[in-house]
């Protein structure tokens, strides 16, 4: 059965949309996916499911919806190998070595607004900002403008790399995984052979 992994949007984050992760795994079970992992309590998901990825995503949401009553939330559902694809495709590789847990990448529910590409070039930081060229696994997975890479040199709390700013930037909603939590749910979907 397919293995996926999903990212949930503003969830245990500064006090607001209080998800519990027990009961998060529970209430996914039920509405039908199976063998549910959790990493972390910032909304992390690896689980197995006969659907595909929009199928996946709207059970996730329906599930944060009824069961937890978080209408503004959404979950990002994406495949191990389009997670690694993103980790390859990776351009700040210094960041990754040194300072892996402030290197951002930003997966995106769709492709970027148009201008998003001369925004994030034009970004004076002290951020380094990149948005995902044409990034390939296998020759088949690719990402074209659905990956934002956030190298935060200085770090994150006073950044205004916010998440007023890239919905603004981006024109699709966005959820950020740092590089450590991306190779985690990596590895926790390639040891079930996804």
């Amino acid at each position: 059965m397919p293995i996926h992994i999903a990212l949930l949007r503003a969830v245990n984050v500064g006090g607001t949309a209080k998800l519990p992760m027990s009961g998060l795994r529970a209430a996914c079970e039920a509405a039908g996916l199976r063998n549910v992992e959790t990493y972390i309590a910032s909304g992390n998901l690896v689980f197995e499911s006969a659907l595909d990825a929009a199928g996946a995503e709207h059970v996730v949401a329906g599930v944060l919806r009824d069961a937890f009553g978080l209408t503004k939330n959404h979950a990002l559902v994406r495949t191990a190998d389009e997670v690694a694809a993103a980790m390859s495709g990776n351009p700040f590789e210094d960041a990754a070595r040194e300072r892996p847990n402030w290197l951002s990448l930003y997966f995106l529910s769709g492709a970027a607004h148009e201008n998003a590409a001369r925004i994030v070039a034009e970004y004076g930081g002290p951020e380094r900002l990149s948005l995902a060229g044409q990034v390939s696994l296998a020759g088949h997975v690719s990402l074209a403008g659905q990956v934002l890479y956030v190298d935060f040199v200085n770090g994150a709390g006073r950044s205004k790399i916010t998440p007023a700013f890239l919905d603004k930037t981006l024109g699709t909603p966005a959820t950020a995984r740092n590089w450590n939590t991306c190779g985690k749910l990596v590895a926790m979907a390639r040891a079930r052979g996804g």
